[in-house]
């Protein structure tokens, strides 16, 4: 009699009124045998990482790197990007809590971990970007003003900027002479924070622009350690955790050296 008895496992969550996305979560085609789901990992800071190890930022440029908070990004260095690793922490990453459920408990990504693993700024202004309507003309003068060079209009993609067209004009001069201005060092610290924030700690899934909502932000250089870096790099990795743990998805970006680092050190 019992041969007659068919068991089935419940996938869960046995408890629905807190996690009420799981059907359309990406652990639900675990559950159904889907299993090749390696997330892409988009990113776009290779060329970033190749241009330091050949050139090095010259100490004046690492000065203004310094003051600004966002040193510890350009000190962490080139990371080695476990995909499986990403797949698996997104697999158990839930939007409704905003934590991760592992066999020990809920546990998530907090503040102090990006203050204390990349000494990101948590407090100060909100970074919220300006995203207001700008003609290409628009962005070639700020990007002439703040960074030093006039990107061509095919460069441009709405208010995104080619990654390549910043690569190529800091290959033009990687150094600064010694009779290099003020305004010259900052123009240049400028192009690698930029990099580092639109392309890093908040990159996006396109893996070959940047979004120049953040440029103009940079503009004052005494002021940029002001913004609260941190908190907007973390909420933006939420985003795309909780985006890309639906089952519909097959990519992540935000700054992932972040989340791989926090996994290893808890």
């Amino acid at each position: 009699m019992a041969d007659n008895i068919a068991y089935q496992l419940d996938p869960g969550p046995l408890e629905s009124s807190v996690l009420t996305e799981q059907i359309t979560h990406r652990s639900r085609d675990i559950w159904d045998g889907s299993v090749n789901m390696i997330l892409n990992t988009r990113r776009c800071d290779g060329k970033f990482w190749d241009l330091v190890k050949k050139y090095p930022i010259p100490p004046r440029v690492l000065e203004v790197i310094q003051l600004s908070g966002l040193y510890g990004v350009y000190r962490s260095h080139r990371p080695m990007i476990d995909r499986s690793l990403i797949t698996s922490l997104v697999e158990r990453w839930r939007p409704e809590t905003h934590t991760f459920h592992f066999r020990t408990g809920e546990a998530t990504i907090t503040l102090q971990d990006v203050e204390v693993l990349y000494g990101l700024p948590v407090n100060g202004h909100p970074v919220l970007g300006n995203e207001l309507i700008r003609t290409i003309g628009d962005w070639q003068n700020i990007c002439q003003r703040l960074l030093g060079f006039t990107p061509c209009p095919q460069d441009f993609n709405h208010n995104s900027l080619k990654v390549s067209a910043l690569n190529a004009h800091m290959l033009r001069q990687p150094q600064l002479t010694d009779m290099a201005t003020q305004d010259m060092v900052n123009q240049k610290a400028r192009c690698y924070m930029f990099w580092m924030i639109a392309g890093m700690m908040m990159a996006d899934t396109s893996g070959s622009f940047l979004k120049l909502m953040y440029l103009p932000m940079l503009e004052d250089v005494n002021a940029i350690g002001s913004y609260s870096w941190g908190s907007a790099t973390l909420a933006c990795l939420y985003r795309f955790l909780c985006k890309s743990s639906q089952s519909n998805q097959n990519e992540i970006a935000g700054f992932l050296p972040l989340l791989q680092v926090y996994s290893i050190t808890k």
